[in-house]
């Protein structure tokens, strides 16, 4: 059995750019990693050869949705105005659980099968999930267009 830091290396990147997807700010999502990497060493002994990157995203899942339960939910609403919304920007508009589920698939990769595990939710969860995500995440990319299309004023045709 390898011993932790070796387990983990490999994974380092790919925790990195999941907290990065849930947090505003570098530093938050290395905090983020920090804390998933110390609940995950706790754990260790008792993981055996389970697949280390599904644990910890599995634990970081956890720690962003207790986040989110203990912060009070921003309005981003005046936010829809903009020119433009970034990826962030608009990932953050997302509920937790959407967020994780299209990073997971789409950014990390994971099989829906995976996927599921990590949210601890069951695959026809998840499958129903993702479309609503990816749903609302359009709405709210496409949302500055909407804007800028009411604002403009139409052209007529005069005789």
């Amino acid at each position: 059995m390898k011993n932790f830091s070796e387990a983990v290396l490999p994974h380092l990147p790919s925790l990195r750019r999941f907290a990065r997807g849930h947090c505003p700010d570098v530093d938050a999502a290395d905090v983020l990693v920090l804390s998933t990497l110390k609940k995950l060493r706790a754990r260790w002994l008792w993981m055996g050869h389970s697949n280390v990157r599904l644990s910890a995203l599995r634990l970081m899942c956890g720690l962003v949705d207790g986040q989110a339960s203990a912060m009070p939910s921003a309005d981003h609403s005046e936010n829809y105005g903009q020119e433009f919304i970034g990826p962030t920007m608009a990932l953050s508009k997302l509920a937790p659980v959407q967020r994780s589920s299209i990073l997971l698939t789409s950014v990390e990769r994971l099989s829906h099968r995976e996927a599921a595990q990590v949210l601890n939710i069951s695959e026809d969860e998840l499958l129903r999930l993702l479309p609503q995500a990816r749903e609302q995440l359009r709405l709210i990319v496409e949302a500055p267009l909407r804007q800028t299309l009411i604002k403009r004023p139409y052209l007529r045709r005069v005789k």
